[in-house]
């Protein structure tokens, strides 16, 4: 007999298999049409909440979890199951798991629901998910709110109870119906989610898209332009910001060999915006964020106390969650939230998730541009965890946690007669002695990002060296 635990498992494996919208019908009631299951958008986390904590609770949890997500789940199930993860994390004893599993509800609440596209309509319509319109019973889901996947139209809804659509105006087709939530859910997200923070990296689901390790290289060859214009109303006046922000292969080249560049992002913002009990909206990008490997490049915002949202592949679903915690925790003025608006929709038209290391800085830019805040992400990302890059540093191959990948051909390797290839560090790299070098150079790099968790820049460049002694 299969345990909880398992299932709940596999569940999420076949959650994450596939990013593409894909159709199946629903049976007697049951919604089985799937969402986006991506790992944009999962993230491993119902598998994670599944893990949390010892016996079959977690298990539990995380096996509902995947349905909460189904298109034909109640509107608030959701939210509400968020708030049975938090529930059963007060009941733990120890401080570090009640600190993960509040985190992991605070991540599944923001998680994209399933909606099945408008077949009457042609070509079919994809829709949005209502929004729940009660408030949470833990303040630390406060004013957080599902993503959308950003394909949808943004007028057309569905209604898992009728299963019509509805238009936006209509009851749920906005955040609290386009309110800011009660004075009484006001302090958000606070000790807890800094707790939480600290078990990130223990706790965190790793996956490195091939597309950041092999396109990095292609990609600094490219420019990336991106303009954006924002015109906001506050107390009469009228705020605009036009930028472009233009990088080239050129300038990157150049800024690398100064150690002092930094990607630093201001403290303050430039336009002054009322962000009001939130201080810095902005996004970052680059490697290793919250446990993740050095190859693997992620956004996220740079206060994750106030915008308690996890890191993702996807910006889309940071800038969301962004502009939503703005205007419904933070409670922002309306110059800030229109702002914050535009630049989510700046950093959709500029984010390309096939593009390369600089493409995707640049749409982190456009974003934070928007708001006011000057950063230079498509030329020095963000350092490996966060904070301030150095341009010098990221240049560098970092073998991590393996030293050089140097080979070596002599004869008598292990009791041959004849000269083959071996590793030379035997303990990092342990691919055994070989005629054909192709092997073993084969063995070194895929030991660097398998074992080694090297950075980009040492992957390329093993790559590159393996394809001239190919």
């Amino acid at each position: 007999m299969i345990s909880i635990r398992a299932y709940a498992a596999i569940l999420a494996i076949l959650a994450l298999s596939s990013h593409a919208r894909w159709l199946v019908p629903e049976r007697r009631g049951r919604a089985i049409i799937p969402r986006r299951f991506g790992q944009e958008q999962g993230n491993g986390i119902p598998a994670e909440i599944g893990q949390a904590c010892a016996g079959e609770i977690c298990g539990v949890l995380g096996g509902e979890a995947i349905s909460k997500l189904l298109a034909g789940s109640p509107v608030c199930d959701q939210q509400d199951h968020a708030d049975k993860i938090i529930d059963a994390a007060r009941q733990q004893t120890d401080p570090t798991i009640t600190a993960n599993m509040i985190r992991l509800a605070v991540l599944f609440r923001q998680l994209e629901k399933n909606t099945p596209p408008d077949f009457s309509v042609q070509p079919p319509a994809n829709r949005n998910s209502l929004f729940c319109q009660k408030a949470p019973k833990n303040p630390e889901l406060n004013g957080l709110v599902q993503a959308q996947d950003p394909a949808n139209d943004p007028n057309l809804f569905f209604d898992p109870a009728t299963k019509t659509t509805v238009l936006l105006g209509a009851p749920g087709t906005s955040p609290f119906n386009g309110a800011s939530i009660s004075d009484t859910t006001e302090d958000v997200v606070t000790s807890a989610a800094a707790a939480a923070t600290t078990t990130t990296a223990a706790a965190a689901v790793t996956s490195a898209p091939a597309a950041d390790a092999t396109t990095a290289a292609a990609g600094a060859q490219k420019t990336v332009t991106v303009t954006v214009t924002v015109t906001v109303d506050a107390a009469g006046a009228t705020a605009t910001d036009a930028a472009a922000t233009t990088t080239s292969a050129a300038a990157a080249a150049e800024t690398t060999a100064a150690a002092s560049v930094q990607a630093e992002v201001p403290a303050t913002s430039s336009l002054n915006l009322d962000f009001g009990s939130c201080t810095n909206p902005s996004i970052e990008f680059g490697p290793a964020f919250n446990g993740r490997a050095l190859r693997e490049f992620t956004f996220k915002p740079v206060d994750q106390t106030q915008f308690a949202q996890g890191e993702a592949l996807n910006g889309n679903i940071v800038t969301n969650a962004v502009c939503n915690i703005l205007k419904n925790n933070c409670k922002a003025s309306d110059a800030a939230n229109t702002a914050c608006e535009a630049g989510k929709a700046a950093f959709a038209a500029a984010f390309n998730a096939q593009g390369s290391i600089a493409e995707k800085g640049a749409a982190a830019d456009a974003f934070n541009l928007a708001l006011g805040f000057q950063t230079n992400l498509a030329v020095v990302q963000s350092a490996p965890g966060g904070g301030p890059g150095n341009a010098a540093e990221q240049a560098k191959a970092n073998f991590n946690k393996c030293s050089p990948p140097t080979i070596v051909f002599a004869a008598g390797i292990d009791g041959r007669a004849e000269a083959s290839f071996v590793p030379e560090n035997r303990q990092d790299f342990t691919q055994g002695s070989a005629l054909n070098g192709n092997i073993v150079t084969r063995a070194v790099c895929d030991a660097l990002v398998n074992k080694c968790d090297a950075n980009v820049v040492a992957i390329n460049d093993c790559a590159a060296a393996q394809q001239a002694t190919a």
